[in-house]
């Protein structure tokens, strides 16, 4: 019989020690490794497609004038200061007048002289008229009074009662009361000449009266009055300093009618339509969407110095417009359309579009899926995924994939 070899206490002792070091590799080698993710559950709500546009866009006033002078001269009184409120007619700008108020003055004069020689014309035709009426009536009496002796000589001549010499006298006055008549009525055509002259009196009163009229508006011209109602932005010009026909004296604005500019990517031309709603966000008030309305595209695209090609857009600010200053830049966004209550998932935790990761049995399962309407930040799912499944968001992990075993936490450690 075999004698059997005893293992010594100190060889057990070595064995245990071995075993219970060996055990926590044994397990890390042979235990399944849990990856921590996020996921939210997966419910209905509002989605929305939206156009972007590509850069920030820029407030605008509607009414936006460089007051600029009417006339040359000399800057005398600017009653305004920057940031004053105007109302439409209000003096803005007043220049040196002495010269134009004489310039008035003179027509003024001229029109007073236009005027008595107007009067002077038509008393002088009204007493030709009488002294021409008088003679007429005179010489035609004295005709008829020549023809009445005439032929009352001419009877008695016929009958040998009186001279041939007679005869002839009254012949000769009868020839000369003719000559007369006729010389008064001929007169009478100079009260044509007569209504004439008041007549150019007259158009000389109305060119008198024009020249007054330019010179008050030449002497209007030296008082710049505001165009509009709004706020005096930037005054260009200070007292005493000479100005030219045509020159900036300041900048008038209204800000409380005000609208944004900005550009959006060629490729959203055939999306964006008049009175489409849209969302305004500005750095002042980083925390509010302000609501706004398409009100005007650009019937061009606009090929930029980096040879991108953008479309203007012009939105109509609808709320707080007192807010929207002047030059601030504003964030748009435009609603093309939206759909209430569908499954929507975040767009940044699908991938490509195509597919998305859910929590299933403690592992992650991946799913073909279909997209409807959408934006950057959600998107409509037709098909692929139901309502309460658990969408993994943090699909950027390099250790998730379709099978592995998933831990959800409220958030990863990114440190």
């Amino acid at each position: 019989m075999a004698k059997q070899r005893r293992v010594g206490p100190q060889v057990v002792g070595w064995l245990i020690i071995l075993g219970v070091l060996a055990a926590p590799v044994v397990y890390m080698l042979t235990r399944e490794p849990v990856v921590e993710v996020t996921a939210i559950a997966l419910g209905k709500g509002r989605v929305e497609q939206t156009a972007t546009a590509i850069a920030s866009g820029t407030v605008m006033p509607r009414l936006d004038s460089m007051v600029a002078s009417s006339s040359m001269g000399t800057v005398v009184n600017v009653p305004h200061a920057e940031g004053d409120r105007v109302e439409e007619g209000e003096l803005l700008v007043e220049m040196n007048r002495a010269e134009l108020d004489a310039q008035v003055r003179l027509a003024e004069a001229n029109l007073r002289v236009g005027q008595s020689r107007l009067e002077q014309a038509k008393m002088a035709a009204g007493i030709y008229e009488r002294v021409s009426g008088t003679q007429v009536g005179q010489t035609a009496a004295q005709l008829q009074q020549a023809k009445v002796d005439f032929e009352r000589i001419k009877a008695l001549s016929e009958r040998g009662a009186i001279s041939k010499g007679d005869l002839d006298k009254a012949s000769l006055a009868l020839k000369v009361s003719t000559e007369t008549a006729s010389a008064a009525k001929a007169s009478q055509g100079e009260n044509l000449v007569r209504q004439e002259e008041i007549k150019m009196a007259e158009a000389n009163i109305e060119q008198l009266e024009a020249a007054i009229q330019v010179a008050k508006a030449a002497r209007d011209n030296t008082l710049v009055k505001a165009p509009f109602g709004g706020v005096i932005a930037k005054i260009l010009r200070d007292k005493g300093e000479a100005v030219t026909m045509g020159m900036p004296l300041l900048q008038l604005v209204e800000p409380n009618d005000s609208y944004v500019e900005a550009p959006f990517d060629e490729a959203n031309a055939a999306e964006i339509k008049l009175g489409q709603k849209a969302r305004i966000n500005l750095d002042a008030y980083r925390d509010i969407d302000f609501v706004g309305v398409v009100e005007f595209i650009s019937p061009v695209v606009t090929m930029n110095p980096d040879l991108s090609r953008t479309l203007n857009i012009r939105i109509k600010v609808e709320d707080s417009v007192e807010k929207f200053l002047p030059g601030m830049s504003a964030d748009v966004v435009i609603l093309i359309s939206e759909k209430e209550n569908v499954l929507f998932a975040p767009t940044e935790s699908l991938i490509r579009g195509e597919s998305a990761y859910v929590v299933d049995g403690g592992r992650a399962r991946r799913r073909d899926i279909k997209t409807g309407l959408g934006n950057w930040n959600t998107v409509e799912i037709t098909e692929g995924l139901n309502e309460g499944d658990m969408l993994i968001t943090s699909v950027s992990l390099a250790d998730l994939a379709d099978g592995v075993r998933v831990k959800v936490v409220d958030s990863l450690d990114t440190q």
